[in-house]
């Protein structure tokens, strides 16, 4: 039987209190530093990397950035979004019917994972970030683009995307 799994957090406060029982003059507990909002570790990087290519796509990026807020939208865990769904998780959005319409580009109600990565792949702020970061200009980050360049201009989600245009009135 495997031994269970023990979280980074949990095993320096174990260490840290086998430390103080055994020779407290010299050992002090670890605490791992708390990463920075929207900056991707080297493991994450590999993870958001779907193909293994050691270089991220756009699309692998948007879909990333799409699961990474899923929870917030996805109230019944089916990894779609309703519009009732959509409604709950910002109620006081502005145009918030309008944007889920934009959204959902097959008009079926619901927004799919297709359909969220290619909306927050078309955003100009994720392409313009996207294209910044990527120095070697190969349609691609590397984790050495990515280490190197603004993690926040790719920080986007659903709600980044602008609303629909009310109709001009006759």
């Amino acid at each position: 039987m495997p031994a269970p799994a023990v979280s980074p957090k949990a095993l320096a406060s174990l260490i840290g209190a086998v430390c103080l029982t055994t020779v407290p003059s010299s050992c002090r507990t670890l605490e791992p530093d708390p990463e920075e909002p929207g900056v991707i570790s080297r493991p994450v990087f590999a993870l958001i990397d779907l193909d293994g290519d050691d270089r991220v796509s756009p699309a692998e990026m948007a879909k990333f950035k799409h699961r990474e807020g899923l929870a917030e939208f996805d109230l019944n865990d089916d990894g779609k979004i309703s519009l009732l769904e959509w409604k709950s998780a910002k109620p006081t959005a502005r145009d918030s019917e309008a944007s889920f319409r934009q959204l959902d580009r097959d008009n079926d109600s619901i927004i799919t994972e297709e359909e969220a990565v290619l909306s927050i792949s078309e955003l100009p702020p994720f392409r313009e970030g996207f294209r910044q970061m990527d120095a070697n200009g190969d349609g691609h980050l590397h984790w050495e683009e990515y280490a190197a360049g603004d993690a926040d201009s790719l920080n986007v989600n659903l709600f980044s995307t602008p609303p629909v245009p009310s109709p001009a009135p006759h």
